[in-house]
C-alpha cells in the first residue's frame, strides 16, 4: 500500500447544539460516510486549549488512492450523508468553516527503544 490521501474538514458546532451534534456525528455521520468503499479511516478531533479563531472540530478521512478521494465527493454515498446532513442542521446550530484535500509528501515516526 502507498500513502494515504486526506480529505480535512473543519466544522463549529453551536454552543447549545454542541452535544447533540457530537452524538450525531460519530453514530450518524461517520457510518453513512463509511458505506463508501474507498474511505480507509476516519478520525475526529476537538480543539485542545486556546486558539478560539481556530475551529472546535475537526474531520479527517483517510483514502488509499487519489482516485477514491476525488470519486468520493461524486458517490451516491456522499450525496445520502449530505441530504442527511442538509435535513438534520437545515435550522442552523452548526457551521462548515472549512474543507481541504491533502497528499502526504512523507511521515516520520519516533521509536523508542526498551532498556
Amino acid at each position: 500500500m502507498g500513502h494515504r490521501f486526506i480529505l480535512i474538514v473543519a466544522n463549529e458546532p453551536s454552543v447549545e447544539r454542541e452535544e447533540e451534534y457530537n452524538e450525531w456525528y460519530s453514530a450518524k455521520h461517520i457510518p453513512m460516510m463509511f458505506k463508501f468503499k474507498g474511505m480507509k479511516k476516519a478520525s475526529r478531533y476537538r480543539l485542545s486549549g486556546e486558539g478560539r479563531e481556530n475551529s472546535r472540530y475537526l474531520a479527517v478521512y483517510e483514502f488509499d488512492s487519489r482516485q477514491d478521494l476525488e470519486a468520493f465527493p461524486k458517490s451516491p454515498e456522499f450525496a445520502e450523508a449530505v441530504k442527511d446532513f442538509d435535513e438534520k442542521w437545515k435550522d442552523g446550530g452548526f457551521e462548515r468553516k472549512w474543507g481541504a484535500s491533502y497528499e502526504l509528501i512523507k511521515s516520520w515516526e519516533k521509536i523508542e527503544s526498551i532498556v
